[in-house]
């Protein structure tokens, strides 16, 4: 939890809506009036976006290395594969948790590179 926010239910129920239909969702709502004005919609949006291209970047990279190893290790490199994006799915849910919850919870890895996304030039 890295700071709640106290945003009207309203915009928590979009923020958390953000996460819902991957990067289609928060494309929409970070350009859609009046949340592209709301600055608490606008951070989920981003981290949606952000979030949904870094999934979609790991399964290009597992799926890469499945094609190109040989069986025994590309079965074990499936499994794994699909161990994560189990931890994955459960860390969306965690999102659209904290988002409905009214946090702005900043995914480490991703929050530079999420804040440079979006603002208005």
């Amino acid at each position: 939890m890295n700071g709640s926010v106290g945003a009207p239910q309203q915009h928590r129920i979009v923020a958390a809506g953000a996460y819902l239909l991957f990067i289609v969702s928060g494309l929409v709502l970070l350009y859609l009036e009046p949340y592209s004005k709301d600055d608490y919609v606008r951070f989920h949006a981003r981290q949606s976006i952000g979030f949904t291209i870094a999934w979609v970047a790991i399964n290009i990279i597992f799926d890469v290395f499945v094609a190109v190893l040989p069986h025994p290790l590309n079965r074990l490199l499936a499994g794994v594969s699909s161990l994560v994006n189990l931890a994955l799915a459960v860390f969306w849910i965690f999102l659209m948790y904290e988002a409905y919850m009214g946090e702005r919870y900043r995914i480490p890895q991703l929050a530079d590179i999420i804040d440079g996304f979006g603002n208005p030039a």
